[in-house]
């Protein structure tokens, strides 16, 4: 089998399923624990600041999570990794329907992207905006190559 851009993309999707999965365990591991003192001490021990104002938002959010909102990260984080682990093994197995899926999901992150870099143009923002740009041409070019090889044969 040769190995394809279309490979990697799988690839990519089951790495964000694990990723998602670990989330999911991660958050039982501490779910007894007080988030917001851990969260606090982790800050702490990488020397970050609490005044920073996205690690403040975090804290805020941290502050209001209650047994229920950890039971439901956790079917969220749990239901993005089947949805990624579902994604890998079309995209590998190249299921027509899981690259047009990819193509529009990839398609939605744009308008958010968008507007990270609107509002904070980085280094980050712009390369994850031109990665996911790459991902999704070269998925409109094997969908418009597999239409054009149908309408041949």
């Amino acid at each position: 089998m040769k190995f394809e851009a279309l490979n990697a993309i799988a690839l990519f999707e089951g790495v964000k399923g694990l990723l998602a999965l670990l989330v999911a365990v991660g958050i039982n591991v501490v779910a007894g624990q007080d988030l917001y003192q851990l969260t606090e001490r982790l800050m702490q021990t990488w020397s970050l600041s609490t005044d920073n104002h996205y690690l403040g938002l975090l804290l805020r959010f941290i502050d209001t999570i209650t047994h229920q909102s950890v039971t439901l990260i956790t079917l969220i984080a749990i239901l993005y990794a089947s949805f990624r682990f579902i994604m890998a093994y079309g995209l590998w197995r190249k299921l027509r329907w899981t690259e047009w899926f990819a193509f529009i999901s990839g398609s939605l992150y744009i308008p958010f992207e968008l507007h990270a870099i609107y509002q904070n143009i980085s280094v980050v923002s712009v390369s994850i905006l031109l990665f996911n740009l790459l991902i999704i041409g070269y998925l409109y070019w094997v969908l418009k190559r597999d239409s054009d090889h149908t309408l041949d044969g």
